[in-house]
């Protein structure tokens, strides 16, 4: 049974997965990790609409934004506010692309050039939080034998997934269900392969399902997911 868990010492989880991502992320790829907190926001009009939101949410936010700009500047752009659009996602500089994530604590942002990369996603998880529930809806008939009913294996696909359609939806806005991609994890290499996408994604990101490539990383009680699409 695959054990999601490779703590060493008494390590941080933030220096667990600063070391985690260089170790899974793909060349050109900038990353910055930090524990959620209160930031002093440089840009007040990213913050519109949170005006309601609950102070661990706008930590999210603005933690979030800051991990951004910083793998950005490690890419030697510019800061600069990062809008959401219509769907909420960061409308990242021009020639640039990103993901955030957070998950109980911890924040982390990837950047990297689109002459390099057409899409990429990043997700962190906690791997004990997946109900029998959302486990059922997460993981589907084919991935169920090698989940067995096990929190870690159902939290890894869970987050790949969820990195996957971070990914893509950028470029293809495809909302996607978990049932409708069937993931193949290998263990000795830290990937997932995505083995079978269902007909309600479009049929430009069916045909290129098996060029994106998906490696994670797992520490303490977490686990993270790189996904990512190179360029022509």
């Amino acid at each position: 049974m695959l054990e999601l868990s490779n703590c060493v010492g008494d390590q941080s989880n933030t220096v667990q997965l600063q070391r985690g991502l260089k170790a899974i992320l793909p060349s050109g790829v900038r990353a910055c990790v930090r524990e959620v907190q209160a930031c002093i926001n440089e840009y007040p009009e990213e913050l519109r609409h949170l005006a309601n939101a609950a102070e661990h949410r706008r930590n999210e936010f603005l933690t979030g934004r800051v991990c951004a700009r910083t793998a950005l500047s490690r890419l030697d752009v510019s800061r600069m506010a990062l809008h959401p659009d219509k769907d909420g996602v960061p409308i990242w500089p021009p020639s640039t692309l990103g993901s955030i994530s957070h998950s109980r604590g911890l924040c982390a942002a990837v950047a990297a050039k689109t002459n390099a990369y057409e899409c990429l996603g990043l997700d962190i998880e906690k791997i004990d939080r997946l109900s029998h529930l959302a486990m059922k809806r997460v993981v589907n008939d084919e991935e169920s034998v090698w989940v067995d009913q096990n929190q870690a294996r159902g939290s890894l696909l869970f987050s790949a997934k969820e990195a996957f359609f971070k990914a893509q939806f950028p470029r293809w806005r495809c909302q996607g269900n978990f049932h409708d991609i069937t993931l193949h994890v290998n263990p000795a290499s830290s990937t997932l392969e995505i083995v079978f996408i269902s007909s309600n994604f479009p049929k430009d990101l069916r045909r290129r399902a098996g060029e994106f490539e998906l490696r994670y990383h797992a520490f303490g009680d977490y686990v993270a997911t790189v996904c990512w699409l190179k360029g022509d």
